[in-house]
């Protein structure tokens, strides 16, 4: 019984701190809403747009590599073979 005295103060202090609190809130309600919003609009846009970024989301593979150079070296012969042409026919 003793501690539940010592208690009570504190108890009622926090309660009090905690209507402040409440208080505070309800003044910065429009301002927080507006953030709320703008939080959900964010999260939204990603999960309507899950992976729309530049880069892969996962690493590349040893065979997307090689596909890639092989892609390079076509394209270097295309050109290479299409300067050829241009410069035999004239």
């Amino acid at each position: 019984i003793l501690s539940q005295r010592k208690l009570e103060p504190t108890i009622l202090l926090a309660a009090a701190e905690g209507h402040k609190n409440v208080e505070a809130m309800q003044s910065y309600r429009p301002e927080l809403s507006h953030l709320l919003e703008e939080q959900q609009e964010v999260q939204r846009q990603k999960v309507r747009l899950p992976n729309c970024g530049a880069s892969p989301q996962r690493p590349h593979t040893d065979s997307w590599i090689a596909y890639q150079k092989c892609l390079y070296w076509l394209m270097c012969l295309v050109y290479l073979l299409s300067w050829m042409i241009q410069f035999l026919t004239y």
